[in-house]
């Protein structure tokens, strides 16, 4: 996913390598000529699912044409790990809304990911497998909804964590992109 536009790219990795102390890595990756072209140049981020253990990884990188069909990522960043999880989260203050049975009202999130919600609950706490719709406030002002079912409420924390069951595909993007940018942006101690 170029850093600069919401297109998503599937590619195959051919080649990994790294430095003998880690820091240095490249990687070739197989991609049609016209995306080739065009993320020539570009920071990206790149998502790999790891085969031995099942964990997803997330990266930032420089993507540079290394042949027509390859490209290669240079100054590769690991930004997120996740050994548990279907998708990479970020912790990050949003503003945001829950409805639900016997419960309408704004909150905050506390983390955030493509596949659901941590929010921060007031005093009405919804119940664990209660179908619900939150929406969302990402970077500049875009409004993001879904519909969601309560996995967990932690009532000692004052924490709800929603699990999105249906959201339109441009309001994941969003998401998965403000996501990406909060994992950037703190691996650069910001």
């Amino acid at each position: 996913m170029p850093t600069g536009s919401p297109d998503v790219h599937v590619g195959v990795v051919r080649s990994w390598t790294s430095s003998a102390s880690g820091l240095v890595v490249t990687s070739q990756v197989g991609m049609p000529p016209a995306i080739v072209e065009a993320l020539d140049g570009q920071r990206v981020w790149a998502s790999a699912r790891m085969e031995e253990d099942g964990s997803l990884a997330v990266f930032q990188a420089v993507a540079q044409a290394h042949r027509d069909d390859e490209l290669a990522l240079t100054g590769v960043v690991l930004l997120a790990n996740e050994a548990r999880r279907g998708a990479v989260r970020a912790q990050t203050r949003r503003p945001a809304h829950l409805v639900g049975a016997g419960y309408d009202g704004g909150t905050t999130t506390v983390d955030i990911s493509r596949t659901g919600v941590r929010l921060q609950s007031g005093d009405q706490l919804p119940a664990p497998h209660d179908k619900v719709e939150v929406s969302l406030t990402l970077d500049e002002g875009v409004e993001v909804h879904a519909h969601g079912e309560v996995l967990r409420v932690d009532e000692s924390a004052g924490e709800t964590v929603v699990q999105f069951v249906d959201m339109d595909p441009a309001d994941s993007a969003a998401v998965e992109r403000t996501v990406l940018t909060e994992l950037a942006r703190k691996s650069r101690g910001g």
